[in-house]
């Protein structure tokens, strides 16, 4: 697999973001960074062979704000594999709120689930508890490094947590 993602962590190991592979590599090629973990493929250029940086760590530390994913349709969908969160069907997809708008609820990661039409349409203006309905996948708010986000920078992110246990 070709990894065009870098993972970025901070002077003290923590996660800060991910870049292009691009900008990784220009943060190690001038100083700012050190590789942790390099890709099997070397990034082949007119001037010679270079490692391929999977995740580095800024050498000083950057002072930041953690900022949440940003919530749309597409990753709400992605998060919940594309199926109804009710029944688990993969056709007509529509997104519920698991606490109804008018009863308080928000377009928030935690209230907002995949959902097919059927479903939505019996739920109604009712919450998950009125209807009967159980829940085969419990919403949840993705970090940037989820899959919902990445899929190759959670396997490097996973991969990279579990070296230390």
């Amino acid at each position: 697999m070709d990894m065009s993602k870098v993972l970025v962590l901070n002077a003290d190991y923590t996660p800060l973001n991910v870049t292009s592979l691009n900008r990784g590599f220009k943060l190690v090629y001038k100083g700012k960074a050190e590789v942790i973990k390099k890709g099997e493929k070397p990034l082949i250029t007119s001037i010679g062979d270079f490692i391929r940086p999977l995740i580095i760590r800024l050498l000083n530390y950057v002072r930041h704000q953690v900022k949440p994913v940003k919530l749309n349709r597409k990753r709400i969908y992605k998060r919940d594999n594309f199926e109804c969160v009710y029944c688990g069907s993969k056709k007509n997809l529509t997104i519920d709120h698991v606490i109804p708008r008018s009863k308080g609820g928000t377009n928030t990661w935690d209230n907002l689930v995949t959902c097919c039409s059927g479903c939505n349409l019996r739920k109604g203006n009712k919450s998950v508890e009125e209807v009967g309905y159980k829940m085969t996948k419990k919403p949840f708010v993705p970090s940037v490094f989820s899959f919902v986000v990445n899929d190759e920078v959670e396997s490097i992110w996973e991969n990279f947590k579990t070296s230390f246990v």
